[in-house]
C-alpha cells in the first residue's frame, strides 16, 4: 500500500516539497510577521492532506474505469499521437492486465488513468 502510493503519487511528492521548500524560505524571512513555528507545521499538514485526497480519488477512478470494463461498458482513453485524440474501448478485443489496456492486434497500450467511463 505504502509502496503503490510513493509510486503513484511521486510526482505530486515532489511539487509538494517544492511548494513546501517556498513556504519554509518565505516563511523564515525576517520581514514576514508570520511565526513559522505555526505556519509550516500546518501548511505540511495541508499538503499532506492534498496528496492523500489526491490519491484516493485516482484509486476510486480507476476502480470506476476497471469495473465499467468488466461490466462491458464503453470507455475512452486519450491518445496524443492520433488526431482524434481519444480510442473508444471495448471489453471483446480489449483485456485489462494490471493497469493496463491490451489489445493484440493495437499497436500501443493504454494506462487505466487515462481513461474515463463513456456514455
Amino acid at each position: 500500500m505504502v509502496a503503490d502510493f510513493f509510486k503513484e503519487e511521486l510526482v505530486f511528492i515532489l511539487i509538494a516539497l517544492f511548494l513546501f521548500g517556498i513556504g519554509v524560505y518565505v516563511a523564515t524571512r525576517e520581514f514576514v510577521p508570520l511565526n513559522p513555528k505555526r505556519f509550516l507545521p500546518l501548511f505540511a499538514l495541508f499538503l499532506t492532506g492534498l496528496l492523500i485526497f489526491h490519491y484516493t480519488w485516482r484509486k476510486e477512478h480507476m476502480a470506476k474505469v476497471a469495473k465499467a470494463f468488466h461490466e462491458g461498458k464503453r470507455i475512452e482513453c486519450l491518445d496524443k499521437t492520433s488526431k482524434v485524440g481519444g480510442i473508444v474501448i471495448h471489453k471483446g478485443a480489449w483485456s485489462l492486465e494490471g493497469d493496463t489496456f491490451v489489445n493484440p492486434n493495437f499497436y500501443r497500450t493504454y494506462n487505466i488513468r487515462q481513461c474515463i467511463v463513456g456514455e
